[in-house]
């Protein structure tokens, strides 16, 4: 926002390509590390409570650990779903943009928009099973929680909420 700022007002000139490389960081690749950090830190802090289970079976983390780090569902599944959502956008939006391209005779521009929607496919291809897994592991991180520790109702209901907001695990514009 501050380069389109500075440009429109004349203080300083940027040009075209980078205003569209911080938008493109902007929209994508910032809310992808915040949703990634997000899950590190979720599976790290997971993986040290279960560490800790093994080793103190009678101490029971507090509430605040439980719903921090162990819900019913896996840290990478919004992680997952993201790469999904972008992967599905961008085969729709070039895949769109591809046929009018290459009709205009601009080889190059065709090459690109072939070459991200190829890139836009796998992410596809990758996103579907790595959140059909990451449902298998919050199922087994249940059946793990449920054999160490019992869980007062209050804590149940908040872990069950997961973290993309719907009760199945449907995405909400599926």
């Amino acid at each position: 926002m501050a380069s389109a700022v500075a440009d429109a007002s004349g203080w300083a000139p940027v040009p075209r390509t980078v205003q569209a490389v911080l938008v493109m960081v902007t929209l994508f690749l910032l809310p992808v590390a915040w949703v990634g950090v997000r899950a590190v830190w979720a599976l790290r802090g997971r993986a040290e409570l279960f560490a800790a289970a093994q080793e103190h079976r009678r101490q029971r983390p507090t509430d605040r650990q439980l719903v921090d780090h162990l819900r019913d569902e896996h840290p990478l599944t919004p992680l997952w779903w993201m790469l999904a959502v972008f992967g599905g956008l961008g085969t729709l939006c070039l895949g769109f943009a591809l046929p009018f391209a290459l009709a205009d005779g601009a080889l190059h521009a065709g090459a690109l928009l072939g070459a991200g929607l190829a890139a836009s496919l796998t992410a596809l291809a990758l996103a579907v099973p790595g959140i059909r897994r990451a449902d298998r592991q919050g199922t087994q991180d249940r059946k793990r929680r449920t054999a160490l520790w019992s869980l007062p109702n209050a804590v149940e209901r908040r872990l069950a909420v997961p973290l993309l907001g719907t009760g199945d695990g449907a995405h909400l514009g599926a």
